[in-house]
């Protein structure tokens, strides 16, 4: 089954848990990379919108009815076996707003920490986590598909950053000895 973007503010106020965790999971992950934020040498600004990323992420994915624990409990590998592969597509919206999902956190983590491989790493490992929970607990399907299009967001995330902080980098690079200064310069 698929959903509509025009049907996601109706299902927002189906679930009004979710905005308020999001909300929550802002004020908190955001104060977090605010504080570890110079502590680690990350850029603040990007640390904070990247802990909304995170917020957001988790907001939509495991805060849901959930059903119950399954049989199993939280073993991991039971867990697992609920899970289904899938087919790879971006035909239906619901495919495509799972790409974009850790996009958002992707793109600011990489901007904060200049480090888009421990980053995309970091999508990965909140992806699964993610398909974990809703495996375990019944608030959703545990799909590999979901996990491919969520990693594919979080490393685009990561390269659209990084082309960012490249083309910063062009532009602020000081105008060597080698070249002249352009137009009018005077040598």
């Amino acid at each position: 089954m698929d959903i509509e973007l025009a049907d996601l503010p109706r299902k927002a106020a189906a679930h009004p848990a979710v905005p308020v965790f999001f909300v929550v999971g802002c004020l908190l992950l955001g104060a977090a990379a605010w504080w570890l934020a110079p502590r680690r040498g990350w850029v603040r600004g990007p640390a904070v919108l990247a802990g909304c990323g995170l917020a957001l992420a988790l907001a939509v994915t495991v805060v849901r009815p959930a059903g119950h624990f399954s049989a199993a409990g939280l073993d991991p590998f039971s867990a697992l076996q609920e899970c289904v592969a899938g087919s790879l597509s971006l035909a239906r919206t619901y495919e495509k707003l799972n790409v974009v999902m850790l996009l958002p956190f992707a793109f600011f983590a990489t901007l904060a920490t200049r480090r888009p491989v421990l980053v995309a790493a970091s999508c990965l490992l909140v992806s699964g986590f993610v398909e974990y929970v809703q495996a375990a607990t019944g608030g959703g399907t545990c799909q590999g598909r979901d996990l491919v299009h969520n990693i594919i967001g979080g490393v685009l995330g990561a390269v659209l950053s990084v082309v960012l902080l490249g083309r910063q980098t062009r532009r602020s690079e000081p105008i060597t000895a080698g070249r002249p200064a352009g137009p009018g310069s005077s040598r």
